[in-house]
């Protein structure tokens, strides 16, 4: 079977992997030392060099790994995906035993931060369920999704913490209370967090930019970054009032309630899940741009206007009176305006890529070549008949039924993104021409009607 080239194949076509790795490696560098330089502060230097150490390690190896695996095809073979799997999990679990532990449990006792975690989770995973129901022509992997979440709650929440103490010790140290203080406050918000948690919606355009379509995925993906980022910090100021209620000789209940109800309700989607999905808004915008340059700027603008808007709404809430009315309306109004932006560009995205895929989709059946059928063609282009199609399926067929088809159907859906990367010149790589998406298409389809394992295209 011959395989249909890129449209414009370039020499260097993999200088995107390359470009991810260096950023890799400087984030690694980086949350190594901050590490290091916590442990060493907090009293446990002998864990970083027993643990800490290997952990970075560890997570270099796995990295590694993880890109070396991206293969000919763009995807990380089977027993890559292990291994880096399990190397950076390894590492992940040494790391945060050695510096997210000291400086997250020094916040309050142990059990405080246990519960503030768990009264995280079912918010953040609601939110996470939520973001994917927004993106509903081409869902997100969950493999993917979790990757952003974790960048979020772990890397960056790390970075941010040691830039903004950076931040303090050398600008805003010498500021006097006021609003010059409260300015400062703000612009170290906005600057510092957005780029540590912009940083992780970077490496997924550049390393799986198969998986990273447009303005659609870029709010997705971004949003989800920063569901984990918020998840971490929730749990960081939960503690810490707890802490600071307790020294005054008042009960700290209330405040962890409090502090949970502002940033895993109020803050859920209008807080950082806002700023940093309009970074991935630039980098989507970015993905379907002719030009280097006409790039660049799609995301420096993204990132500008996430910096913007998350600077504004802290140097507002600094100075702006308390009491609990006016802190709610604070809350749904200022951080409500971003998020109402946010979704206006995710709804014109949406309207652009439906439109899309129904043409490609409609081209597809057209030219008979078994992969999209003619009367497949409307239940496709509509998410809800999909929803219910499988809801059939998984009635009647079970489970095994039921995977077979949502396999078929995103392959299907992945196959019209293709085509219309294609007629927009959008690709780069030959290997993810379209013939091998229906060559995969083919044998889902196959394995649907027959109930057998499909075969590798």
């Amino acid at each position: 079977m011959s395989v249909i080239q890129a449209v414009r194949p370039h020499p260097f076509r993999h200088s995107r992997y390359v470009v991810a790795a260096a950023l890799g490696g400087v984030v690694a560098l980086l949350v190594a030392l901050a590490s290091i330089a916590n442990a060493l502060f907090s009293g446990h230097a002998v864990l970083v060099f027993a643990c800490g150490v290997p952990a970075l390690a560890l997570a270099i190896a796995g990295t590694v790994i993880g890109i070396r695996g991206l293969g000919a095809r763009g995807q990380v073979g089977r027993s890559e995906r292990i291994w880096a799997a399990a190397l950076l999990l390894a590492g992940f679990i040494l790391w945060v035993f050695v510096a997210e532990s000291s400086w997250l449990l020094e916040q309050g006792p142990v059990t405080v931060v246990i519960a503030s975690a768990i009264a995280c989770l079912p918010t953040t995973s609601f939110g996470l369920f939520v973001l994917r129901r927004l993106d509903r022509n081409e869902k997100e992997p969950w493999r993917l999704m979790l990757v952003a979440v974790v960048w979020g709650a772990v890397i960056a929440t790390t970075l941010a913490a040691w830039g903004n103490t950076l931040w303090d010790l050398f600008i805003s140290y010498g500021l006097p209370p006021g609003p010059a203080s409260n300015q400062s406050t703000g612009f170290s918000a906005g600057i510092v967090e957005e780029l540590s948690k912009g940083l992780a919606v970077v490496l997924l355009y550049l390393i799986m930019r198969g998986e990273f379509d447009d303005v659609v995925d870029g709010i997705i993906y971004g949003a989800a970054v920063g569901m984990g980022f918020n998840y971490c910090e929730s749990i960081l100021y939960m503690s810490r009032i707890y802490v600071e209620l307790q020294q005054m000789g008042q009960p700290g209940a209330a405040g962890v309630a409090a502090q949970w109800f502002f940033r895993q309700v109020l803050d859920l989607f209008t807080g950082h899940a806002t700023y940093t999905a309009m970074v991935g808004a630039g980098l989507g915008i970015a993905r379907q741009m002719p030009r280097m340059h006409q790039r660049v700027l799609a995301i420096l603008a993204g990132f500008l206007s996430a910096m913007a808007a998350h600077m504004v709404f802290d140097a507002w809430i600094a100075s702006a009176p308390g009491g609990l009315l006016f802190v709610v309306i604070r809350e749904v109004v200022g951080g409500g305006a971003f998020t109402a932006v946010v979704l206006l560009i995710l709804a014109m995205g949406t309207r652009n890529e439906s439109r899309a895929l129904e043409e490609h989709l409609r081209l597809e059946a057209s030219e008979n070549r078994g992969t999209v059928l003619p009367q497949e063609v409307e239940l496709l282009i509509s998410p809800s008949r999909r929803f219910w199609e499988r809801y059939e399926v998984l009635f009647h067929r079970g489970i095994g039924g039921w995977r077979r088809l949502t396999h078929l159907r995103n392959a299907q859906l992945d196959l019209a993104m293709e085509r219309w990367h294609r007629a927009r010149h959008e690709i780069d790589q030959p290997l993810e021409a379209e013939e091998l998406l229906r060559e995969r298409v083919r044998n889902l389809r196959a394995a649907y009607l027959t109930g057998a394992r499909p075969a590798r295209a």
